[in-house]
């Protein structure tokens, strides 16, 4: 079954437990297209998701949960334990944490130069060689070159 498809089952049977008509909803969302995404025939923008979520009494992630738990066939109670735990992994890996602006515009590539220029500076300070650090940060000697800080007259 498609994702589009249980999120419709997941808001239909919310909002039919809450006791709550199409027509309730008609300042939030047209109650012909709140029948076709119920049906999985149409795919609901966020801010729309959002605002259904806040009038159910549900939060989007907690909607979402519920709608991943169907597609794996999984109680409830077993998919929030496993998603908590797997959750506090990424918390603790820091994979939410935010990026300024600055190194978010620089991208994926800009993040990996400065890590490397980062790494070559401290394995320099090591007493590394440049080959040696090349190696080591699977780089070539010129990438290595380009970061060197001051020449030692070792290496760079």
């Amino acid at each position: 079954m498609s994702y589009e498809k249980v999120l419709g089952e997941v808001l239909r049977d919310v909002r039919l437990r809450q006791g709550i008509p199409h027509e309730d909803l008609a300042g939030i969302i047209n109650s012909s297209h709140l029948r076709e995404v119920e049906k999985g025939m149409s795919i609901i923008k966020l801010n729309t998701l959002g605002a259904l979520c806040e009038i159910l009494g549900v939060t989007p992630s907690q909607l979402l949960l519920a709608v991943e738990a169907r597609l794996a066939g999984q109680p409830l109670e077993a998919c929030l334990a496993t998603h908590a735990k797997v959750f506090r992994k990424h918390v603790v890996a820091g994979i939410f944490e935010p990026f300024s602006e600055s190194e978010a515009s620089r991208g994926v590539r800009g993040l990996r130069s400065n890590f490397v220029r980062d790494e070559v500076l401290r394995l320099q300070q090591l007493g590394l060689s440049n080959a040696q650090i090349a190696k080591e940060l699977d780089v070539t000697i010129r990438t290595v070159q380009r970061y060197c800080a001051k020449p030692t007259g070792k290496d760079c």
